[in-house]
């Protein structure tokens, strides 16, 4: 039986909502509870309310490895979205370019070690980079595994602007 060959995709853009929109944006309690954060997991693709399955774990890695991160919902609002397949779909990420270096590697580590990603495995992901100028960057990535450091090599590229 012959797999159908995966289809990468790779874009930087510059743009992307920054976390002063997504704060004036959110409800009042939402708000206080993002308020200092430097990664903000935000709904999945196409969706307005609904993460990926798993982005719990996702969050508590990454709160684990010294990054302050939060969900863009609160606990109430929360709903996850399964997708069933051997793709891994993490989501959408937002982040203040100071803690560009150390989320990379935090990232990395969860891809490799704790999902236990193979190089032929599938990913999606997206990661929106708050720059210092307070403007954004957005660098989506869908392709193999063995392929994501593409994406994050772009992203590391906006910790020295």
């Amino acid at each position: 039986m012959a797999f159908p060959e995966i289809i990468e995709r790779f874009e930087v853009t510059e743009d992307g909502p920054t976390f002063h929109e997504l704060i004036e944006q959110a409800p009042s309690a939402l708000a206080s509870e993002i308020q200092g954060k430097s990664v903000l997991l935000l709904p999945s693709h196409d969706s307005e309310d609904a993460f990926y399955a798993g982005s719990l774990d996702t969050l508590d890695y990454l709160n684990e490895n010294g990054l302050e991160a939060d969900l863009y919902s609160t606990d109430e609002e929360y709903k996850e979205l399964s997708l069933h397949g051997a793709d891994l779909w993490l989501g959408t990420f937002i982040l203040q370019s100071i803690v560009i270096p150390v989320f990379c590697g935090v990232i990395s580590s969860y891809i490799y070690d704790k999902l236990k990603a193979k190089p032929d495995d599938k990913i999606s992901l997206k990661f929106i980079i708050e720059k210092k100028d307070k403007s954004s960057a957005t660098v989506s990535f869908d392709g193999k595994v063995e392929d994501v450091e593409k994406a994050l090599n772009a992203v590391k590229k906006f910790s020295d602007e």
